[in-house]
């Protein structure tokens, strides 16, 4: 199961063509030069990024996937995920950049209500 965050970092992808390529992934639909900038697996981690094609296999249909970013080649999400860990860092002083991520999101939905 996919679960999109409110707050998607995008990188590379123009914006008209991010619903589309969203909509398609969320059909399980193949998608071409697409990453996904997600939870690590291992909480060692601090992020992962993967082929959007890759989920598609059985191994990830069991799981659940957070996607906090979405990028339009490797590079692209090489550099997105870079700027959200300083960021978080930046922000935190640690390297808890879910912890800092979740947190922003729902300071984000405070502010509105």
């Amino acid at each position: 199961m996919i679960v999109w965050k409110e707050a998607l970092y995008v990188a590379g992808i123009p914006p008209r063509k991010q619903k589309r390529i969203i909509r398609a992934i969320k059909r399980r639909r193949l998608v071409r030069g697409v990453y996904l900038i997600t939870a690590p697996s291992n909480r060692k981690n601090c992020l992962e990024y993967m082929k959007a094609n890759q989920i598609l296999q059985p191994y990830y249909r069991k799981r659940e996937i957070k996607v906090y970013g979405l990028a339009g080649s490797e590079e692209a999400a090489q550099e997105l995920a870079a700027s959200m860990v300083c960021g978080a860092y930046a922000a935190t002083g640690s390297f808890a950049v879910i912890d800092y991520l979740e947190r922003r999101r729902q300071d984000k939905a405070g502010d509105t209500a």
